[in-house]
């Protein structure tokens, strides 16, 4: 009975910090794929009886992927492998969903990858679909992927080889360059809040009090004229605005919440998709900067990763959250008001700058 109870209350948890797909409506004809370990080889047609098909998927039975850039590294690990395979390459955010999708197509595309970037082949799902040879994916990381971006140079080289964002967010973050950083030397500051400071097994982010020491040091040392602020605190944005007044920049229409889970709010049209929209041309108007102190996330090592300068990086570690879905509520509250020598965090951190390619 007991158990039963504790089983209700951890689901109801689950729920209320983590946020799902919107939609929930996979294809039958797909359902064969939640039961494979790792791969299925498919057989769906005659065409193409000469060509491997690989395709890459997001989603597993109540897995529905990370955020945008998680997904983009997730992909770039299958481009290592699909490589290897001499295959051909073909992502499925559509018949496989992930939090980024919306109910009707946005532009007329249904398929999530695409709301972002350029196909990285020609052939389309319908002609994959009914093809001879398939290898379809798990939706998940293998222990053998890499987890993040850090000085890999294969990762470049396979992002600059099959990925192709948009034009419309590159032009967007060109005009956000223009009007707000000519002739100003930029610091760029990427804060994560919200459903990372309770998510089990991430990285727990910094606190207010340590990015305030970080930025205050970066000011007084390398003399910046304005700071560039990334976050999806509402809370965050305010006290970034009271401390730094007109110093400071940030892309006004991003959404900004106090709530761990944001993509259920019905706050605008296609709000799944804006979503992403906001971190794409956030990551690419970091990505012209040299400077970014931050939060631990695949954002900013992003920025980092496709920038054409000498990126200096400074990331915040503050350990990984507690994998217990219970502790991962407090950890990092309790944390932030204990003292050091007690298994607080580091309170006077040193602001040290490194290469990060």
């Amino acid at each position: 009975m007991i158990g039963r109870i504790k089983k209700k209350i951890y689901k109801k948890l689950y729920k209320s910090i983590i946020d799902a797909p919107e939609v929930n409506n996979l294809n039958k004809k797909f359902n064969f794929i939640n039961n494979a370990p790792n791969y299925y080889f498919r057989n769906f047609g005659n065409k193409n009886k000469n060509k491997l098909f690989y395709v890459i998927k997001i989603y597993e039975k109540n897995k529905e992927g990370g955020g945008l850039f998680a997904n983009l590294l997730f992909v770039l690990n299958h481009l290592k492998i699909i490589e290897k395979l001499k295959a051909i390459p073909v992502i499925d955010m559509e018949n496989f969903y992930n939090r980024y999708n919306e109910t009707k197509p946005v532009k007329g595309i249904k398929n999530s990858w695409l709301y972002y970037f350029e196909k990285i082949s020609k052939y389309d799902l319908k002609e994959v679909y009914n093809s001879n040879k398939v290898l379809i994916t798990s939706g998940f990381f293998s222990k053998n992927m890499k987890k993040n971006f850090h000085s890999d140079k294969n990762l470049i080289r396979l992002f600059k080889k099959f990925i192709k964002i948009k034009k419309y967010f590159q032009k967007n973050s060109n005009n956000f360059e223009k009007n707000n950083f000519k002739n100003k030397k930029i610091l760029g500051v990427h804060f994560r809040g919200t459903d990372r400071i309770v998510i089990p097994n991430h990285p727990l982010p910094p606190t207010v009090g340590q990015m305030f020491y970080l930025v205050d040091q970066a000011i007084i040392k390398y003399k910046f004229d304005k700071i560039f602020l990334v976050t999806d605190s509402s809370k965050y944005l305010e006290l970034f605005k009271k401390k730094y007044g007109t110093k400071l920049c940030f892309r006004k229409n991003s959404f900004r919440s106090n709530s761990p889970r944001i993509f259920h709010l019905k706050v605008r049209k296609n709000h799944r998709y804006e979503i992403g929209r906001d971190n794409m041309e956030e990551m690419l108007i970091l990505s012209k900067l040299k400077y970014l102190i931050c939060s631990t996330s695949n954002l900013s090592q992003t920025a980092a990763l496709i920038s054409n300068k000498k990126y200096k990086l400074m990331e915040i570690d503050n350990g990984i959250n507690s994998k217990n879905l219970f502790l991962s509520q407090v950890n990092f509250y309790i944390r932030s008001f204990l003292p050091e020598f007690f298994g607080g965090f580091k309170k006077n951190m040193i602001l040290k700058f490194k290469n990060f390619k």
